[in-house]
């Protein structure tokens, strides 16, 4: 038997083959906002629609079919941020008048009943919700708890049915009011603030709450569904004695959504051998048609860094300009390690790179050190003056050595074979145990 959740929201993704145009006419402050965004949801992430460049005057404009009836987002924020992104709800021929600004979106003049019930839960939680999202901002634990609890003691006020004469959305706003609580009860935890609470200084929402209750279909159609998600398996399994990712996907109730929480993980890895392994456990649970191209995409990005291929053949020079290749060090297991003066992760490494370097200095290893500094007269003076050990190369912040394994964050290590085929293209650090593992066997081999 189908859930009241689960009609909902198959109702809420049924494609409007009827759907008319519909409006948005707005204006921001001069020159405040280079672009502004029209997003839609696509399994709890925002995917971009359309965008418009405001005018002189701040004004911009959207018309668009509605692809679906359904929550679409507007605002200056990218589809990573909550800060900056406001929610409409469309389902064809609405003529909307807003006004944008970094406090959030003001409904001018609406045709739409769903809009104006929106707007309305929208300045009743405005306070919450810039003191959760916007980052930056003053607010602790002290003032932003009792507004939580305020807010929490009146939910049933503030998600009765608004009667806007639409059974889907009327349906549907309770569960958004509650989700717009967590999120921004849960989301607060997890961003900087000046004081942090201890666990005892908790309030009775975080006690009561039911982190699975949550956990349904209901976050695909939600706007920051990915976000609350991470944020529910997070608080879930806080203080738990396991936290690895298998760990955390398994916490979680519904298999769509261990799909979800899957696939974002996976989008931050550098190692095809990684996916690979992680793949196995988690295929039964993609079962959307989308949760399965996501999973190809990161197959195809990963590709470079499967382990037997040829290694990416790079080629830099040192202090002296004299350059270095992978086919200069032919015979030797290759340790790269892609670094920058500036990074203070890189440097927590230098005395266990120079303690590796010892060790097998007489050893079939080659430690070839990548600099990705802009600044390169700063980086000669640094290798001069910390005499590092190792094969030290010039890359810059640009090159293509970084864009072949998509290397986003330093450190970063590579490791290669003796016939210059790619070992890992996500290597432990010299400060892992591990890395001496594996030289050693690679070494042998």
């Amino acid at each position: 038997m189908k859930t009241l959740t689960t009609i909902v929201f198959s109702l809420f993704f049924l494609f409007t083959a009827l759907a008319q145009p519909s409006n948005i006419t707005g204006t921001t402050e001069k020159g405040k906002f280079k672009k502004i965004y029209l997003y839609k949801v696509l399994n709890g992430r925002l995917t971009e629609v359309a965008t418009y460049i405001p005018d002189e005057e701040g004004r911009f404009a959207f018309r668009f079919t509605p692809e679906y009836e359904g929550f679409y987002c507007i605002g200056y924020g990218q589809p990573h941020m909550t800060q900056g992104i406001n929610k409409l709800y469309f389902r064809g021929k609405e003529d909307l008048t807003v006004k944008l600004n970094a406090e959030g979106l003001e409904l001018i003049k609406s045709n739409s009943k769903e809009n104006d019930a929106l707007a309305n839960w929208h300045k009743i939680s405005n306070s919450i919700q810039s003191k959760s999202t916007n980052i930056g901002n003053m607010s602790t634990y002290v003032d932003f708890f009792p507004e939580l609890e305020e807010l929490r003691s009146k939910y049933d006020l503030y998600s009765k049915n608004p009667k806007t004469g639409n059974k889907v959305f009327d349906a549907l706003f309770p569960q958004i009011v509650k989700n717009d609580i967590a999120f921004y009860a849960l989301n607060f935890l997890y961003t900087p603030h000046a004081a942090h609470p201890s666990k005892e200084e908790y309030t009775a929402f975080y006690n009561d709450i039911n982190t699975d209750e949550y956990m349904n279909d209901g976050l695909l159609a939600y706007p920051f569904g990915d976000r609350l998600l991470s944020s529910l398996v997070m608080f879930k399994n806080m203080g738990g004695k396991k936290f690895d990712i298998n760990s955390l996907i398994e916490s979680i109730p519904n298999p769509t959504l261990k799909g979800q929480y899957f696939l974002a993980y996976a989008e931050r890895l550098k190692s095809m051998e990684d996916y690979l392994v992680l793949l196995e456990k988690n295929k039964a649970n993609l079962v959307l048609e989308e949760q399965k191209q996501r999973a190809s995409a990161i197959e195809a990005k990963l590709a470079e860094t499967k382990a037997g291929v040829p290694a990416f053949n790079f080629s830099f020079a040192d202090v002296n300009g004299k350059a270095t290749g992978l086919t200069d060090l032919r015979g030797k297991v290759v340790l790269l390690d892609l670094w920058a003066t500036w990074c203070g992760p890189c440097r927590a490494e230098e005395p266990h790179w120079e303690k590796l370097n010892e060790e097998y200095k007489d050893k079939a290893v080659a430690f070839v050190g990548i600099s990705t500094d802009q600044d390169k007269a700063k980086w000669v003076e640094y290798v001069k003056e910390k005499n590092a050990k190792g094969i030290q190369l010039h890359a810059g912040p640009s090159n293509p050595l970084s864009e072949a394994y998509k290397v986003n964050a330093i450190p970063r290590y590579i490791l290669i074979d003796k016939k210059g085929n790619l070992i890992t293209a996500d290597s432990p650090r010299p400060s892992d145990p591990k890395l001496r593992e594996l030289l050693d066997t690679w070494i042998k081999k």
